[in-house]
């Protein structure tokens, strides 16, 4: 079986690696921008940047069976949390993750943080575990941004110095 030659020439080599430099940058901004608008529908800009703070006890670990992609089932656990408000009102708050062994015990003291406004909308706060999610969407956004500036740029990578164009797979 004779092998055929695939020829591209520097400027078909040059198109291909600023497509994939565009695809990588509207791929940034779409990690950058949707992160953004998750962290912000679920109130998370607000908790980290302006949140008022109130000491819960976790009361229960309510289980949550699910069945995992390979079809085993599993429980996790949700911590619902009893916490004061600043008006001195009380509010029971049911935790956003299910995890298995449960994070807290029933009884433990953690920290919540809330909108002043509406209490119900709360988080409780894992420390630096609570910068994750924006940490992760900031890093990735920002590499492939700026790889798909670096594809994009007018400096085209240096293939080599025989005008004669490359073959593939010879």
């Amino acid at each position: 079986m004779e092998r055929s030659a695939f020829v591209l020439d520097s400027g078909a080599l040059n198109a291909i690696n600023r497509g994939f430099g565009v695809v990588a940058l509207v791929g940034g901004l779409v990690v950058l921008v949707g992160g953004g608008q998750v962290i912000h529908q679920h109130h998370l800009d607000q908790f980290l940047l302006n949140p008022a703070a109130a000491d819960g006890q976790v009361i229960e670990n309510t289980p949550r069976t699910g069945v995992s992609s390979n079809r085993f089932r599993f429980t996790a656990y949700q911590a619902v949390v009893r916490f004061t408000d600043q008006q001195g009102h009380p509010v029971i708050y049911r935790d956003f993750f299910s995890v298995t062994p449960p994070s807290f015990v029933l009884g433990q003291n953690v920290t919540m943080l809330y909108d002043p406004d509406h209490p119900a909308r709360a988080m409780i706060d894992r420390g630096p575990k609570n910068y994750l999610l924006p940490g992760v969407c900031a890093v990735v956004g920002l590499l492939m941004i700026l790889g798909g500036l670096q594809r994009i740029s007018d400096a085209p990578p240096v293939l080599s110095t025989d005008p004669t164009p490359q073959a593939l797979g010879s």
